[in-house]
């Protein structure tokens, strides 16, 4: 039986309506409930769906000379970050290079795809290895770029778990596989 709401292709269209922004919850402590905000996301934007935000963000790292409140600021802006990434994903995350939060990833495949997505959702991001990279800044704010950041790797995570088949995972994997294998054989020919 035909699904109703399929095309005369069998696909379901994609709603590429933006989803509202989700109210911001708060647990007894004052913290934010990152693990409570969403019933549901929409479409990746990978899959034809909305970015999440409507420019880029980007890293901010800090200059090398700040004083001493705007590092406690972007100490506590990462540290936020990695505990939001933390209860959203399940992921370990921690500071990393300047103007970036890493994030453990269960696989060189799956940091690659997760990279991909948000960046597509306009939040820059990338990966090396197993580690992905999303941004930090000391001037942001818990209910802007932080939730932005800690929103699309919720998204993200949430597509990766949930609906990415075990195929497409099986196949990142390989390729991530054989070009690490590329650059030792090409590293070998240039020793020689």
């Amino acid at each position: 039986m035909r699904n109703p709401k399929a095309n005369e292709h069998g696909k379901v269209p994609v709603d590429n309506t933006p989803m509202p922004a989700a109210p911001m919850q708060y647990n007894d402590d004052g913290s934010v409930a990152w693990d409570s905000m969403w019933d549901s996301f929409c479409a990746l934007a990978l899959d034809g769906g909305p970015p999440h935000r409507g420019t880029v963000l980007q890293p901010a790292p800090l200059p090398p000379d700040s004083p001493a409140h705007v590092i406690a600021d972007y100490d506590r802006v990462v540290a936020e970050i990695v505990r939001g990434i933390a209860l959203v994903s399940g992921l370990s995350a921690h500071a990393a290079k300047p103007g970036w939060v890493g994030v453990r990833c269960e696989s060189v495949g799956m940091a690659r795809w997760l990279a991909e997505a948000i960046n597509a959702e306009n939040v820059q991001a990338s990966h090396d290895g197993n580690v992905l990279f999303v941004p930090a800044g000391a001037a942001w704010e818990t209910k802007y770029e932080i939730k932005n950041v800690v929103t699309a790797v919720a998204k993200t995570t949430h597509y990766w778990q949930a609906h990415v088949q075990n195929e497409l995972k099986q196949t990142l994997q390989l390729e991530a596989t054989l070009s690490s294998l590329w650059q030792r054989v090409k590293g070998l020919f240039k020793r020689n």
